[in-house]
């Protein structure tokens, strides 16, 4: 086992790594919640409320490359954080993930058509942000914060980082494009139950992650 995969494992839903500034963040991540629906924008709470629990699920699965090759998940957050939920997975990229998806989607011109480069601001604009994301990582990474053990998932191999990032930023600005309302609704709420149940049996059951 990796000694990333060993810090973390000390360090893993460890109560007494909590820090007070989880209470502003939580805060921040509410009031940004109760704005956009005060303010009717129900396709924007929807999608962001689906994008976390699509990386939710998506961080179990990198806690469970950990497990099953006893050695490493794709990427390990060690330590260094108020609380580690899961091997990649800490309080501070649960911020990330709350907001990421109503960012994006909030960035999204009204005018579809609308050109950037002569590309769809539709392709341009979720692009631009997942080359900001991998960005962040390459400096997570370059701190020792974020720890990548495997060749094909590490720098300057950012390939597959590329296209982890892009393909969900694309797909939120069809559903926000193309869905109604209450299929949004309806896509939020399957999400977070299932990222729910999946935590219940791979980590309270099976202890998995």
């Amino acid at each position: 086992m990796s000694n990333a995969s060993i810090e973390m494992l000390s360090n893993l839903r460890n109560f007494d790594n909590l820090q007070w500034y989880i209470i502003p963040f939580l805060i921040l991540i509410i009031y940004i919640y109760v704005s956009e629906t005060g303010r009717k924008n129900f396709s924007a709470v929807f999608i962001g409320l689906y994008s976390l629990a699509s990386g939710w699920i998506l961080e179990i699965v990198n806690a469970l490359v950990l497990h099953f090759t006893q050695f490493s998940a794709l990427w390990t957050t060690p330590g260094r954080s108020a609380f580690v939920i899961y091997a990649g997975w800490n309080f501070e990229i649960f911020v990330l993930a709350a907001l990421g998806g109503l960012i994006v989607v909030k960035s999204l011109p009204e005018d579809r058509s609308l050109k950037i480069f002569g590309i769809s601001n539709r392709i341009v604009i979720p692009f631009l942000w997942s080359i900001f994301a991998v960005f962040i990582e390459i400096m997570l990474n370059f701190s020792g914060i974020l720890v990548w053990q495997y060749k094909f998932w590490s720098w300057p191999n950012i390939y597959f980082m590329v296209v982890w990032w892009s393909v969900p930023y694309f797909m939120l600005a069809r559903m926000h494009d193309g869905f109604s309302i209450r299929r949004k609704k309806i896509y939020a709420a399957a999400g977070l139950s299932a990222a729910v149940v999946c935590h219940i049996v791979f980590a309270s059951i099976l202890g998995w992650v």
